[in-house]
Protein backbone atom coordinates (compact mmCIF):
# COMPACT_ATOMS: atom_id res chain seq x y z
CA UNK A 1 0.00 0.00 0.00
CA UNK A 2 2.78 2.09 0.96
CA UNK A 3 4.23 1.44 -2.67
CA UNK A 4 1.20 2.17 -4.31
CA UNK A 5 0.61 5.36 -2.33
CA UNK A 6 4.17 6.89 -3.19
CA UNK A 7 3.04 5.85 -6.82
CA UNK A 8 -0.05 7.57 -6.66
CA UNK A 9 1.85 10.65 -4.97
CA UNK A 10 4.50 11.03 -7.63
CA UNK A 11 2.01 10.71 -10.79
CA UNK A 12 0.33 13.54 -8.88
CA UNK A 13 3.50 15.61 -9.09
CA UNK A 14 3.99 14.71 -12.56
CA UNK A 15 0.56 15.44 -13.88
CA UNK A 16 0.72 18.94 -12.06
CA UNK A 17 3.88 19.94 -13.66
CA UNK A 18 2.88 18.90 -16.73
CA UNK A 19 -0.20 20.55 -16.60
CA UNK A 20 1.66 23.81 -15.04
CA UNK A 21 3.89 23.56 -18.12
CA UNK A 22 3.54 26.63 -21.10
CA UNK A 23 1.96 25.18 -24.46
CA UNK A 24 1.40 26.66 -27.55
CA UNK A 25 -2.34 27.34 -28.29
CA UNK A 26 -4.52 28.49 -31.17
CA UNK A 27 -6.01 31.86 -30.26
CA UNK A 28 -7.70 32.43 -33.42
CA UNK A 29 -8.58 31.60 -37.12
CA UNK A 30 -10.15 33.90 -40.05
CA UNK A 31 -10.22 34.85 -43.73
CA UNK A 32 -10.18 38.28 -45.46
CA UNK A 33 -10.91 38.99 -49.24
CA UNK A 34 -8.83 42.68 -50.45
CA UNK A 35 -10.11 43.92 -54.19
CA UNK A 36 -8.03 47.32 -54.90
CA UNK A 37 -8.69 49.02 -57.71
CA UNK A 38 -6.52 52.56 -59.18
CA UNK A 39 -9.01 54.91 -61.08
CA UNK A 40 -7.09 55.51 -64.48
CA UNK A 41 -5.49 51.91 -64.73
CA UNK A 42 -6.97 48.39 -66.60
CA UNK A 43 -6.29 45.89 -63.72
CA UNK A 44 -8.19 45.12 -60.79
CA UNK A 45 -6.55 42.85 -57.92
CA UNK A 46 -8.52 40.64 -55.08
CA UNK A 47 -6.15 38.83 -52.72
CA UNK A 48 -7.80 36.17 -50.10
CA UNK A 49 -5.82 36.29 -46.87
CA UNK A 50 -5.77 32.80 -44.75
CA UNK A 51 -4.91 33.72 -40.92
CA UNK A 52 -3.99 31.59 -37.98
CA UNK A 53 -3.07 33.20 -34.45
CA UNK A 54 -1.24 31.45 -31.51
CA UNK A 55 0.23 31.76 -28.33
CA UNK A 56 2.95 30.70 -26.58
CA UNK A 57 3.64 32.56 -22.62
CA UNK A 58 4.58 35.99 -23.14
CA UNK A 59 4.58 35.47 -26.90
CA UNK A 60 2.33 35.78 -30.08
CA UNK A 61 2.67 33.79 -33.56
CA UNK A 62 0.85 34.49 -36.87
CA UNK A 63 0.69 32.68 -39.65
CA UNK A 64 -0.78 34.18 -42.87
CA UNK A 65 -0.91 32.18 -46.73
CA UNK A 66 -2.76 34.46 -49.51
CA UNK A 67 -3.57 34.19 -52.97
CA UNK A 68 -3.75 37.15 -55.78
CA UNK A 69 -5.86 37.16 -58.37
CA UNK A 70 -5.82 40.24 -61.39
CA UNK A 71 -8.33 40.86 -63.31
CA UNK A 72 -7.56 43.34 -66.55
CA UNK A 73 -9.85 45.41 -67.68
CA UNK A 74 -8.30 46.19 -71.32
CA UNK A 75 -7.70 41.81 -71.89
CA UNK A 76 -11.28 40.87 -69.85
CA UNK A 77 -9.34 38.28 -67.98
CA UNK A 78 -8.34 36.90 -64.61
CA UNK A 79 -5.28 35.93 -63.80
CA UNK A 80 -3.49 34.25 -60.43
CA UNK A 81 -0.76 36.66 -60.78
CA UNK A 82 0.82 35.73 -56.71
CA UNK A 83 1.60 34.37 -53.67
CA UNK A 84 2.48 35.34 -49.93
CA UNK A 85 3.81 33.39 -47.13
CA UNK A 86 3.85 35.14 -44.01
CA UNK A 87 4.97 34.73 -40.04
CA UNK A 88 4.88 37.15 -37.28
CA UNK A 89 5.55 36.37 -33.72
CA UNK A 90 5.71 38.74 -30.76
CA UNK A 91 7.21 38.83 -27.69
CA UNK A 92 5.54 41.24 -24.85
CA UNK A 93 8.71 42.47 -22.95
CA UNK A 94 6.66 44.50 -20.09
CA UNK A 95 3.41 46.01 -20.31
CA UNK A 96 4.44 48.73 -22.63
CA UNK A 97 6.65 47.35 -25.08
CA UNK A 98 6.38 44.33 -27.69
CA UNK A 99 9.20 43.50 -29.76
CA UNK A 100 8.34 41.74 -33.01
CA UNK A 101 9.74 40.16 -36.32
CA UNK A 102 8.02 39.20 -39.61
CA UNK A 103 9.17 37.04 -42.33
CA UNK A 104 7.32 37.92 -45.84
CA UNK A 105 7.84 35.94 -49.11
CA UNK A 106 6.17 36.18 -52.31
CA UNK A 107 6.64 35.68 -55.94
CA UNK A 108 9.92 38.10 -56.75
CA UNK A 109 10.66 39.07 -53.07
CA UNK A 110 11.43 38.26 -49.55
CA UNK A 111 11.31 40.71 -47.18
CA UNK A 112 12.86 40.50 -42.88
CA UNK A 113 10.99 43.01 -40.60
CA UNK A 114 12.35 44.02 -37.17
CA UNK A 115 9.28 45.44 -35.44
CA UNK A 116 7.93 47.25 -32.14
CA UNK A 117 5.32 48.31 -30.80
CA UNK A 118 5.05 51.01 -27.94
CA UNK A 119 2.19 52.30 -25.46
CA UNK A 120 2.64 54.01 -22.03
CA UNK A 121 -0.58 56.74 -20.97
CA UNK A 122 -1.38 58.64 -23.94
CA UNK A 123 1.57 58.17 -25.42
CA UNK A 124 2.48 55.82 -28.21
CA UNK A 125 5.08 54.78 -30.83
CA UNK A 126 5.48 51.74 -33.17
CA UNK A 127 7.76 50.75 -36.30
CA UNK A 128 8.74 48.26 -39.12
CA UNK A 129 12.30 48.23 -40.40
CA UNK A 130 12.90 45.59 -43.24
CA UNK A 131 15.69 44.63 -45.61
CA UNK A 132 13.70 43.40 -49.03
CA UNK A 133 15.84 41.16 -51.21
CA UNK A 134 14.06 41.28 -55.37
CA UNK A 135 14.29 39.37 -57.29
CA UNK A 136 16.31 40.34 -60.72
CA UNK A 137 16.07 44.02 -59.43
CA UNK A 138 17.88 46.10 -56.40
CA UNK A 139 17.23 45.39 -52.65
CA UNK A 140 15.83 47.81 -50.51
CA UNK A 141 15.39 48.89 -47.49
CA UNK A 142 12.26 50.42 -45.85
CA UNK A 143 10.36 51.82 -42.85
CA UNK A 144 7.21 52.77 -41.71
CA UNK A 145 7.97 54.36 -38.48
CA UNK A 146 5.26 55.77 -36.16
CA UNK A 147 7.62 58.19 -33.71
CA UNK A 148 4.87 59.59 -31.99
CA UNK A 149 1.27 59.27 -31.12
CA UNK A 150 -1.33 59.99 -29.26
CA UNK A 151 -4.51 59.26 -27.66
CA UNK A 152 -6.96 62.39 -26.85
CA UNK A 153 -10.25 59.69 -25.37
CA UNK A 154 -11.53 57.52 -28.07
CA UNK A 155 -9.32 59.24 -30.84
CA UNK A 156 -6.04 58.17 -31.91
CA UNK A 157 -3.29 60.59 -33.82
CA UNK A 158 -0.14 59.07 -35.14
CA UNK A 159 2.84 61.11 -37.35
CA UNK A 160 4.02 58.15 -39.73
CA UNK A 161 7.32 58.82 -41.56
CA UNK A 162 7.62 56.37 -45.07
CA UNK A 163 11.33 55.54 -45.98
CA UNK A 164 12.86 53.70 -49.06
CA UNK A 165 16.44 53.37 -49.48
CA UNK A 166 17.67 51.70 -53.44
CA UNK A 167 20.79 49.78 -52.51
CA UNK A 168 23.68 48.96 -54.96
CA UNK A 169 23.74 49.95 -58.48
CA UNK A 170 20.43 52.05 -59.06
CA UNK A 171 20.57 52.62 -62.83
CA UNK A 172 17.75 52.85 -64.47
CA UNK A 173 16.71 54.45 -67.89
CA UNK A 174 13.85 57.08 -68.18
CA UNK A 175 13.16 58.64 -71.76
CA UNK A 176 16.37 57.76 -72.96
CA UNK A 177 18.80 58.78 -69.84
CA UNK A 178 20.87 56.82 -67.67
CA UNK A 179 19.28 58.14 -64.14
CA UNK A 180 20.32 56.83 -60.38
CA UNK A 181 17.05 56.74 -57.82
CA UNK A 182 18.19 56.74 -54.44
CA UNK A 183 15.68 57.46 -51.77
CA UNK A 184 12.21 58.97 -51.01
CA UNK A 185 10.92 60.13 -48.09
CA UNK A 186 7.11 60.56 -47.19
CA UNK A 187 5.48 62.04 -43.97
CA UNK A 188 1.96 61.30 -42.75
CA UNK A 189 -0.65 61.61 -40.19
CA UNK A 190 -3.45 59.16 -39.41
CA UNK A 191 -6.26 59.81 -37.53
CA UNK A 192 -8.61 56.77 -35.92
CA UNK A 193 -11.86 57.58 -34.35
CA UNK A 194 -15.08 55.60 -33.05
CA UNK A 195 -18.42 57.23 -34.97
CA UNK A 196 -21.41 54.70 -34.05
CA UNK A 197 -21.82 51.93 -32.14
CA UNK A 198 -25.32 50.38 -31.28
CA UNK A 199 -25.46 46.64 -29.54
CA UNK A 200 -23.27 44.22 -31.40
CA UNK A 201 -22.24 46.97 -34.21
CA UNK A 202 -19.16 49.25 -34.73
CA UNK A 203 -18.57 51.76 -37.01
CA UNK A 204 -14.93 53.98 -36.89
CA UNK A 205 -13.21 56.32 -39.41
CA UNK A 206 -9.33 56.01 -40.41
CA UNK A 207 -7.95 58.90 -41.86
CA UNK A 208 -4.62 58.73 -44.05
CA UNK A 209 -3.10 62.52 -45.03
CA UNK A 210 0.28 62.68 -46.59
CA UNK A 211 1.77 65.93 -45.71
CA UNK A 212 5.00 65.80 -47.93
CA UNK A 213 6.78 63.52 -49.93
CA UNK A 214 10.44 63.89 -51.86
CA UNK A 215 12.18 61.24 -54.12
CA UNK A 216 15.76 61.84 -54.77
CA UNK A 217 17.87 60.78 -57.66
CA UNK A 218 21.44 61.39 -58.80
CA UNK A 219 20.58 63.16 -62.15
CA UNK A 220 17.47 65.21 -62.91
CA UNK A 221 14.73 63.05 -63.62
CA UNK A 222 11.41 63.02 -65.27
CA UNK A 223 9.03 62.33 -62.31
CA UNK A 224 5.78 63.11 -60.29
CA UNK A 225 5.82 63.29 -56.14
CA UNK A 226 2.31 63.38 -54.10
CA UNK A 227 2.14 67.16 -54.11
CA UNK A 228 1.77 68.69 -50.21
CA UNK A 229 -1.36 67.21 -48.87
CA UNK A 230 -1.70 65.96 -52.32
CA UNK A 231 -2.78 61.92 -50.83
CA UNK A 232 -5.28 61.70 -49.11
CA UNK A 233 -7.97 58.05 -47.97
CA UNK A 234 -10.56 58.27 -45.94
CA UNK A 235 -11.63 54.71 -44.66
CA UNK A 236 -14.83 53.66 -43.52
CA UNK A 237 -14.67 50.10 -40.95
CA UNK A 238 -17.64 48.27 -39.97
CA UNK A 239 -17.21 45.14 -37.42
CA UNK A 240 -20.58 43.02 -36.56
CA UNK A 241 -20.19 40.89 -32.89
CA UNK A 242 -22.07 37.55 -33.90
CA UNK A 243 -20.58 35.88 -30.75
CA UNK A 244 -18.71 36.62 -27.86
CA UNK A 245 -16.24 34.89 -30.55
CA UNK A 246 -17.33 35.42 -33.81
CA UNK A 247 -16.55 38.84 -35.52
CA UNK A 248 -17.66 39.85 -39.33
CA UNK A 249 -16.36 43.00 -40.98
CA UNK A 250 -16.22 45.11 -43.87
CA UNK A 251 -13.84 48.14 -44.41
CA UNK A 252 -14.31 50.94 -47.29
CA UNK A 253 -11.35 53.29 -48.44
CA UNK A 254 -11.23 55.94 -50.72
CA UNK A 255 -8.38 57.82 -51.72
CA UNK A 256 -8.05 61.54 -53.41
CA UNK A 257 -4.48 62.10 -54.87
CA UNK A 258 -2.82 65.30 -56.37
CA UNK A 259 0.72 65.27 -57.97
CA UNK A 260 3.78 67.71 -57.95
CA UNK A 261 5.23 67.24 -61.50
CA UNK A 262 9.13 67.40 -61.34
CA UNK A 263 11.53 67.74 -64.24
CA UNK A 264 9.70 67.56 -66.62
CA UNK A 265 7.42 65.16 -66.19
CA UNK A 266 4.08 65.21 -67.68
CA UNK A 267 1.45 63.42 -66.54
CA UNK A 268 -1.02 64.23 -63.80
CA UNK A 269 -3.99 62.68 -65.26
CA UNK A 270 -3.49 59.23 -64.27
CA UNK A 271 -3.95 57.44 -61.34
CA UNK A 272 -5.77 60.38 -59.53
CA UNK A 273 -8.02 57.96 -57.48
CA UNK A 274 -8.04 54.73 -55.46
CA UNK A 275 -10.18 52.42 -54.11
CA UNK A 276 -9.72 49.27 -51.08
CA UNK A 277 -12.97 47.03 -49.87
CA UNK A 278 -11.83 44.55 -47.37
CA UNK A 279 -14.09 41.83 -45.66
CA UNK A 280 -13.64 38.77 -43.64
CA UNK A 281 -14.37 37.37 -40.44
CA UNK A 282 -12.32 36.31 -37.53
CA UNK A 283 -12.94 33.48 -34.93
CA UNK A 284 -11.35 33.90 -30.97
CA UNK A 285 -10.54 30.60 -29.14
Amino acid sequence: MKKLALLLAALGVVSAATYAAPELTVTSIGQEVEIEHTNGTDDTTAWLYNRVGLAYENWTIGFEGAKQWAYSDKNDDVNSSRGRIQFDVWNKVNDDLKLGFRYRGEDDFERFYGRYDYSHGMFLSSGDFWYQFNDGTNDVLRAEWFPIGAKFGPVTVKYMLDYTKTLGDTSIVEDNKLTKYEDSLAQQIRIYAPLYQSGKLTLSTEGRFNITEDKNYEKPTPHRNYDDFGRNRIYLKANYAMTESLNVYANYAYEFRKWDLKDGHTDDVTEKYYQNFTFGWSYRF
